[in-house]
């Protein structure tokens, strides 16, 4: 199901972007964004997901079902906790992405967006025929370079190994696959 990104256009989120049948955007949990709640509503949002590490004050699970808008939680982090919990809540975070009509989001929508749709991308989406997707926070021109989600992408690869006993992918597809998020962020520039 893909949502009604028209819709979300006409809000003032910050760094909104449509992606694979769902959008990505600043995280929902600012009060400076409780304008937008109902947009995501009308526009079709079923799930948010949530990639910072915690939420201490609940307040966006508690937004999302006051909303009607499922919560899922998929920590973004290089810890190697973090890692292991990116490897157990892969297939879910698949399943949510794959259904379309998501709101994806970090702190500002950027880095840890990208590194989790590019992991989606890379472990998965590829395989669906799904694009790599349009990079938001690893910008050269903006200062940053997309070491940190070759890292992350490093991290998952190994856990995904170990975990399961044999590559989740070759390593050279996972080269080329890699090689195309970089080719890929370096024709945005």
């Amino acid at each position: 199901m893909v949502i009604d990104f028209s819709r979300l256009q006409q809000t003032r989120i910050p760094d909104l972007a449509a992606v694979y049948g769902g959008a990505r955007g600043r995280t929902m949990s600012s009060r400076h964004q409780s304008y937008a709640w109902r947009a995501l509503q009308e526009a079709g949002v079923t799930t948010l997901i949530d990639l910072r590490e915690k939420d201490h004050t609940d307040r966006l699970p508690a937004l999302c079902e006051e909303h009607g808008i499922q919560y899922f939680h998929y920590p973004v982090d290089t810890s190697a906790e973090a890692i292991d919990s990116m490897v157990t809540l892969f297939p879910e975070l698949c399943r949510c992405i794959d259904a379309g009509s998501f709101y994806i989001a970090c702190a500002m929508g950027l880095h840890r967006t990208d590194i989790a749709l590019c992991a989606y991308w890379l472990f998965h989406g590829a395989d669906q025929g799904q694009e790599p997707p349009h990079i938001h926070g690893y910008r050269q021109e903006d200062g940053h370079r997309i070491d940190k989600i070759m890292r992350v992408l490093n991290a998952m690869y190994q856990a995904f190994s170990e975990s399961n006993g044999t590559e989740p992918i070759t390593q050279e597809e996972f080269r080329k696959r890699k090689n195309t998020i970089i080719q890929q962020t370096n024709n945005q520039l």
